[in-house]
């Protein structure tokens, strides 16, 4: 039953308007996003706001048609992450509000109660980034016992992610560990088991920590003219890089001290195609864990990927950034369609598949060969890796004009 309409002050307004928006900015909601969100839901409630986020805070100013002065706040935003869970938690307590069955004190107070628990226990979690680095190394071209090799590097990574969150003095190295921990992981399977691409493991085991996500993103905000946003997410992409890179190097250093070393491979021989699905399949569950995702919801992430796996198969002989445009485009389109029929957020389809196409690879690429002196290559693979991200950012600006999203979440 629809409860009876409360006058609503301009603080508290703004308070609702703060309060949400940091939720929503914590479980990872972009931007640009956020800014539209949180402007129209002033002007449901009769209020004017003028908002402005960048990914470590926000500032809202509220203010009445009558030109009254206006209500201003900010507030810092010290964590934030992907959680598809809140996301979908704090999107169905907005819909309750936009339908009048949910006043706006009641829906402050319910924020408050929102649990802050994992979607998952840990060890889920351990397994999922296990599975992540396991399926994307037969996605990079290794074969089955690649996948093997990765998926016990990419639980020792997890591991260590999940302590090093715990600790504030250890959260800002997460990334030159992981770098550290790949390089040794590969290192040592290399040498037990000489037939074997360093370069797929490696990549394959830090998929989990490669920003191509914050690229992709930073992109798009800069593309909707978020500027001071976007370009945060282009620099926070480079230093997460430049750790990484660092990590693997200082290991490489002491393999060089060292002399100990196993031969180079020429070649990799690329897993059937059954366990090609199989590694499609343990990734996307792999991503939808680590992004939140409930058990229930877990079948989108699978089917997100397999649109996503499908698409590259069938534009496989077309040039990359044309692929990743058509991939993004049809994801996009099938997210938005989810989005208009379900009432839910578009990016619970939409971000799991995008997993599998953002161009982190390229990134670590770049930077690596930069840092070996190798500058054609390096600048050669920044130009890839930013084509790939601009096509990623279009295919999904055309699928919203093709398949008007009802909602902006």
């Amino acid at each position: 039953m629809a409860q009876a309409s409360e006058p609503l002050s301009t603080h508290l307004v703004l308070d609702y308007l703060i309060e949400l928006g940091s939720e929503l900015l914590t479980a990872g909601c972009p931007s640009y996003r956020l800014e539209e969100l949180l402007t129209r839901i002033a002007e449901h409630e009769g209020f004017a706001a003028d908002v402005f986020v960048v990914p470590t805070g926000l500032f809202v100013g509220v203010r009445t048609p009558t030109g009254e002065a206006p209500a201003v706040a900010m507030v810092r935003v010290k964590d934030w992450r992907i959680d598809l869970s809140r996301l979908a938690e704090l999107d169905a307590l907005l819909n309750r509000v936009v339908d009048r069955t949910l006043s706006v004190n009641d829906a402050r107070a319910e924020l408050r109660r929102l649990s802050t628990k994992p979607a998952w226990p840990t060890p889920i979690r351990l397994l999922a980034g296990a599975g992540a680095s396991a399926g994307a190394a037969v996605i990079f071209g290794g074969g089955v016992s690649h996948f093997l090799i990765a998926g016990v590097g990419g639980l020792l990574l997890r591991g260590v992610s999940l302590r090093t969150q715990q600790e504030p003095g250890l959260r800002f190295l997460e990334n030159f560990l992981g770098g550290v921990l790949a390089a040794l992981a590969s290192w040592v399977a290399t040498l037990i088991w000489p037939n074997h691409s360093r370069d797929v493991l490696v990549l394959a085991i830090i998929i989990p920590l490669l920003p191509g996500m914050v690229l992709t993103t930073g992109l798009a905000e800069i593309t909707f003219k978020n500027l001071v946003s976007g370009t945060a997410r282009l620099v926070d992409a480079a230093v997460t890089l430049l750790s990484l890179i660092f990590g693997i190097g200082l290991l490489l250093a002491f393999e060089q001290w060292t002399g100990v070393r196993a031969a180079p491979v020429e070649s990799v021989h690329p897993a059937p195609f059954g366990w090609q699905v199989v590694a499609v399949l343990v990734a996307c569950l792999s991503f939808g864990v680590s992004l939140g995702l409930p058990r229930p919801k877990l079948g989108i992430a699978v089917a997100s990927g397999a649109v996503v796996w499908v698409c590259q198969r069938l534009v496989g002989g077309w040039a990359p950034p044309t692929a990743a445009f058509t991939s993004a485009l049809v994801l996009a389109s099938l997210a938005n369609a989810y989005a208009r029929t379900t009432n839910r957020p578009a990016q619970l389809f939409l971000l799991p598949g995008l997993l599998l196409l953002v161009p982190g690879s390229f990134g670590y690429r770049s930077f690596d060969a930069l840092l070996r002196g190798d500058y054609t290559q390096g600048a050669s693979q920044a130009v890839d890796m930013f084509l790939l991200a601009g096509a990623l950012v279009t295919g999904l600006l055309v699928a919203n004009v093709i398949v008007p999203p009802r909602k902006v979440l």
